[in-house]
């Protein structure tokens, strides 16, 4: 790789600068993805971009969270600027935001997420007066919305944390070139008083701009981190419905939830809840399914006894004490994972090969073949096919019988786990920066074609909604050729599958990213 070449994690995140805020922003992001932390001068001659566009770029990506400042290390008086690498990332993460918060708690927050999103960074009432406006568009009747509600759900946001306010300068801080910017733990979710009076009047006023108000200097912005815990989740209570059935998925979504508000969501291992405890929490819990209410008990027994380890008994004490281990946990889906990649890429022996090195530990070749039951001249093949691949790894270990006999070796074969996740993580981040370019270039070329489809769809709509007559709206749409309606269609298709791609991948790198995390804390 030449110097300052962007891997695969990198060019994502240039793909992703570009598609979300242009090719200007893309190119000063690819610069500090390359050099890290740089100041100012650096960038124009570097990028060949003038300084205004240089500036308005890191005022983008600044106020979008995705890059940071701090004084120079050599000098004070310089600021240095940097990429924000995972939040830059997350920006692929935000459709999954959106549906997650719609799921939770419905149509307003999902609104309120949208508009904060857009914006990057934004007081409460800025948001919610924009949010009124957003959901008093979509009204056919065009009524104005009370925004007190739109408060309230800004209030359930805050408290569970999926916003959070924004650093500021703090009150009587020193002057400096490059200000230091901070806020209180106690204040990082805490939504001051806001006056709704002056936005309601705002509304039916149909003003477009809030103006000022009296939460102007506290801004918001979104908490990555509490959507990745979200996300983990989901991700257990999909494993959990899997092994189990949709009850044990809903009986795990329950204790997670428990889990979160005991223990901190970093930590390898969970605060231990007692069998009391969770079956109160079952037993309160609004809409829970009768069949988990009779078979609560079978339902977590066979939860902790499962080979996943998705819960773990520490103690009985309680009528039992249920933990989880993340780290287990994750190593467990990761290798699932990988097992699934293997039977893909090779076939079920190389996988029976894979799976039996990784559970013996180390094995020399022809125990492998005798224990696997693979005739020789395929397990040869198979294993140096992961070996080359790197899903193997090997390991000399030498044998002197004495000092002029000739050494003696042994090569045993055995699984890297941390070493083979690396590998499939950046193979990950290949096949999704393969995915986003190819459905930037099947959109662009056909960029002329999908326009002129999307308009014919809408004078159809519309004339439809006037009660035009149908053989005049088939007159209309065949001025678009069969091979046109054809391409159109064909194109759509292979987009939605480049989408859906795109989300399992991340799925993948979530659950390898987790397990690279919870391990290196054991």
């Amino acid at each position: 790789m030449p110097p300052f070449a962007l891997g695969h994690f990198s060019q994502v995140c240039c793909q992703l600068l570009n598609h979300y805020f242009g090719e200007i922003v893309g190119q000063v992001g690819a610069y500090l993805l390359r050099r890290g932390h740089r100041p100012l001068f650096d960038i124009p001659s570097s990028t060949g971009l003038s300084i205004a566009e240089v500036k308005k770029a890191l005022a983008v990506m600044i106020q979008h969270n995705l890059v940071k400042f701090e004084a120079s290390e050599r000098n004070n008086n310089i600021a240095e600027y940097s990429i924000i690498h995972h939040n830059v990332y997350c920006l692929l993460r935000y459709p999954k935001y959106l549906y997650m918060i719609k799921r939770i708690y419905g149509t307003s927050e999902e609104i309120l997420l949208e508009i904060l999103l857009n914006l990057g960074q934004a007081s409460a009432s800025n948001v919610i007066f924009q949010s009124a406006n957003r959901l008093k568009e979509a009204n056919d009747d065009g009524e104005t919305l009370d925004p007190s509600a739109l408060h309230q759900s800004f209030l359930k946001l805050a408290q569970d944390n999926f916003i959070i306010r924004c650093p500021k300068l703090a009150e009587n801080a020193p002057v400096q070139k490059v200000p230091i910017l901070e806020v209180e733990e106690k204040d990082k979710f805490t939504v001051p008083h806001l006056e709704m009076g002056p936005i309601a009047k705002l509304l039916k006023e149909n003003a477009t701009q809030l103006g000022e108000h009296t939460d102007s200097e506290i801004i918001w912005r979104v908490n990555h981190e509490r959507f990745d815990v979200e996300l983990r989740n989901v991700i257990l209570v999909n494993a959990a419905a899997r092994r189990v059935d949709a009850t044990a998925g809903e009986l795990y979504h329950l204790i997670l939830k428990l889990w979160r508000e005991c223990s901190n969501p970093d930590s390898p291992v969970t605060n231990a809840l007692a069998f009391n405890v969770i079956k109160d929490a079952v037993r309160k819990n609004e809409g829970t399914n009768p069949i988990l209410l009779e078979h609560f008990e079978q339902y977590l027994r066979i939860l902790f006894e499962d080979s996943s380890n998705l819960i773990s008994k520490v103690g009985d004490a309680g009528g039992g004490q249920f933990v989880l281990n993340y780290s287990t946990v994750f190593e467990n889906l990761a290798c699932s994972t990988l097992d699934s990649i293997v039977l893909e890429r090779f076939g079920s022996k190389a996988l029976r090969l894979f799976r039996l090195t990784r559970v013996q530990k180390f094995m020399e070749q022809d125990q492998m073949q005798n224990i696997a039951m693979i005739p020789a001249k395929e397990a040869k093949m198979f294993t140096y096919k992961l070996l080359e691949h790197n899903f193997l790894q090997i390991k000399e270990l030498k044998k002197g019988t004495s000092n002029f006999a000739p050494v003696k070796s042994f090569i045993l074969f055995h699984v890297d786990l941390p070493q083979v996740t690396r590998t499939t993580l950046e193979a990950s981040y290949k096949g999704l920066f393969n995915a986003m370019v190819r459905q930037r270039h099947d959109l662009t070329d056909n960029k002329r074609l999908l326009d002129k489809h999307a308009r014919l769809e809408t004078l159809l709509e519309s004339l439809r909604g006037e009660g035009l007559p149908e053989d005049e709206l088939a007159y209309l749409s065949d001025s678009m050729t069969a091979a046109e309606k054809s391409l159109v269609a064909k194109i759509h298709s292979m987009n939605d599958h480049l989408t859906l791609g795109q989300t399992q991948a991340d799925d993948t790198i979530l659950i390898l990213e987790s397990y690279l995390k919870f391990s290196s804390m054991t």
